[in-house]
């Protein structure tokens, strides 16, 4: 089942304001862990400065005298402070002074800082004792009191913080909206394409990195596309060129045939119609070879032995050769390894030694090789016929081209082997081909692509057969 899409933009608003909450509710945390540590080191001076205060005011006698201020003013602080006042003696001592609604400590009561439960209720002591007067002060805090001090910190601090948060959303949403407007304005490119018109996106305008590849991922798609698209388009119109004529052709013969009595006539008009059915059929496999070689990619090439491949693409036309006082000989080394993959060599072997029986001529000497240099495979197929001319031989690579002769064929082998070596890192040309009796040379044609690097050989895959030449 297919998922539904989701705004990009929504999600980078929601995941960037959400991490912005999260990060902030950590430093709260940590402020508040922080304030509460502050807090309880402010308040213990707080307590030893107090305790320090009313041992020296009791020693001195002065405690009756600012009682009431010092009973007002710890019950003002932030965080209320109980105290009291012993005196050394029998039974523990004698309770002499204490704060406001506060009934005093259990004893004992170690000096210095000490935290206990009183009353049900955690409490932080600082108790302070004068050996030569014998009185002992005792403060103290509850710890829920400095805990509502901690919390009221941070929350002063978080409440700004969250009251901020929606201002802060709204600047996220806009600075995403900003940002993404490169992504809209290629979407709009994109949307502006006509399936007719599958032009480039411009590469012009600026892009942030992390879109500019997908634009040019985008062009190379489009590139591809249109270049189907192109082939599509040639080979119907080609398929229709081609195709009329010899349909007409046959279809004349035909009638030609059922019109005609039973004899020479009606034989020499179903022979007709019989060659006709196989040029069309050729016509058709050319085509057809043509189309699949320009819309396939050149598959990896797996380990098969070229030489025996070639002998193998030689082995037809030797007959057919002989019928017409032609020889046919192969020269091939055994080590030569191109880097062409099995299927596509073999339709380059029989286009052009198909292309050299069917037009060098009756007697004609024809020399097929296949030779390896370094990091180069060289198949040439060479002839002793007529020959052309340089200009002739630049028209003869075209489509449906078969120069001034009467032999047949569609035209199609040598556009088929070019377009095999453009896909393929090769190079296809037409040269000099062997000396003929006229004292001039014949026409031979040379396919040289790369070589496949060494490495331990595979037993061969099924090869995909190719269709004759």
């Amino acid at each position: 089942m297919t998922r539904a899409a989701y705004s990009l933009r929504r999600r980078l608003i929601w995941l960037v304001v959400l991490s912005i909450l999260g990060v902030g509710l950590v430093s709260m945390a940590a402020v508040y862990q922080r304030a509460h540590h502050e807090a309880d080191e402010l308040l213990d001076t707080q307590l030893a400065q107090l305790a320090e205060t009313l041992l020296t005011l009791s020693v001195g006698g002065e405690f009756d005298r600012f009682a009431t201020g010092i009973r007002e003013q710890t019950r003002r602080f932030a965080v209320p402070i109980a105290f009291e006042i012993r005196r050394d003696g029998d039974a523990g001592g004698e309770r002499l002074v204490t704060s406001p609604e506060h009934a005093g400590f259990a004893l004992p009561i170690p000096d210095g800082y000490s935290s206990r439960i009183h009353k049900n209720k955690h409490w932080r002591l600082f108790s302070l004792h004068d050996p030569v007067s014998r009185y002992t002060v005792v403060v103290g805090q509850r710890h829920s009191a400095r805990d509502r001090l901690a919390r009221e910190t941070a929350l002063t601090m978080l409440i700004p913080f969250l009251l901020a948060l929606p201002l802060m959303a709204l600047l996220v949403s806009q600075v995403v909206s900003r940002a993404m407007r490169p992504v809209d304005s290629l979407t709009e490119s994109v949307r502006a394409l006509g399936p007719d018109e599958l032009t480039p996106l411009d590469t012009h305008t600026p892009l942030p990195q992390e879109i500019a590849p997908l634009r040019a991922a985008f062009n190379t798609l489009l590139h591809r596309v249109s270049t189907a698209l192109d082939s599509e388009r040639r080979f119907t119109s080609d398929a229709a060129h081609e195709l009329r004529t010899p349909l007409a052709a046959l279809k004349i013969q035909a009638q030609v045939a059922r019109r005609a009595q039973p004899g020479e006539a009606q034989a020499h008009a179903l022979a007709q119609v019989v060659a006709g059915v196989d040029r069309m059929t050729h016509l058709v496999e050319q085509l057809l070879t043509l189309a699949r070689v320009e819309h396939s990619q050149p598959p990896a090439s797996a380990a098969y032995p070229a030489a025996a491949l070639l002998d193998a693409c030689c082995e037809p036309y030797r007959e057919l050769a002989a019928t017409r006082g032609q020889t046919l000989t192969l020269e091939s080394q055994p080590d030569c390894a191109p880097a062409l993959d099995r299927t596509r060599l073999e339709i380059v072997a029989r286009n052009l030694i198909a292309n050299a029986v069917n037009y060098a001529g009756p007697g004609a000497r024809i020399a097929v090789r296949l030779h390896c240099t370094g990091e180069r495979v060289e198949l040439s197929v060479r002839d002793s016929g007529p020959g052309l001319s340089p200009a002739a031989r630049t028209a003869l690579r075209a489509r449906f081209a078969r120069g001034e002769t009467d032999a047949e064929g569609c035209g199609l082998g040598l556009s088929i082997v070019e377009r095999i070596a453009q896909r393929a890192q090769a190079h296809f040309e037409l040269v000099d081909g062997l000396p003929n009796a006229e004292g001039g040379v014949g026409l031979g044609a040379r396919f040289d692509c790369p070589s496949r690097p060494p490495h331990p050989t595979t037993p061969n895959p099924p090869a995909e057969s190719a269709p004759p030449a």
